[in-house]
């Protein structure tokens, strides 16, 4: 009977030892894919955040900078609203930059840069129009033509 009892401890203590192993694997194992998935998904993060990244470094081309790809979008921006075929006083205006871009540059708040628009205007294929459209309207307010109210006003007086 002592034998079966040691023999009987022997397996139970074996079988203790066992599941503490088992569960010791299965832990060890599931931390690991634990660690293996979040590189993973760290690395499709940093993969993804390059991806945005670059896309929006192809984005964010300064619009108002003299860089020559600004200035072909600009260009290429101006072929898109052709007029031809188009009649009227203000047709000029379907071919106009700042048509195509945030007015509030071209009615700057007193005092505020007006850089920005006199940039677009300085590429933009009707300026001559709009300028004498502003000049012969008496248009008082905001950027024409690459001239702001003062210069537009100055420029009247020296035609006097």
């Amino acid at each position: 009977m002592g034998s079966f009892t040691q023999y009987r401890s022997e397996v139970e203590s074996f079988s203790v030892a066992t599941q503490r192993y088992t569960m010791q694997s299965a832990q060890y194992l599931e931390q690991q894919a634990t660690s293996l998935l979040t590189a993973a998904d760290a690395r499709d993060k940093a993969k993804d955040a390059k991806k945005a990244h670059n896309s929006q470094q192809a984005k964010n081309i300064d619009l108002f900078s003299n860089d020559p790809d600004a200035l072909s979008l600009w260009e290429a921006a101006a072929g898109l609203y052709s007029t031809d075929g188009d009649d009227g006083e203000l047709a000029w205006q379907a071919d106009a930059l700042c048509a195509q871009t945030d007015p509030e540059a071209f009615f700057p708040e007193k005092g505020g840069s007006t850089r920005d628009a006199k940039r677009v205007c300085s590429e933009c294929p009707v300026r001559d129009a709009c300028l004498e459209y502003a000049m012969e309207n008496d248009e008082r307010f905001g950027i024409w033509g690459g001239l702001s109210e003062r210069e537009r006003r100055r420029l009247r007086k020296q035609a006097i």
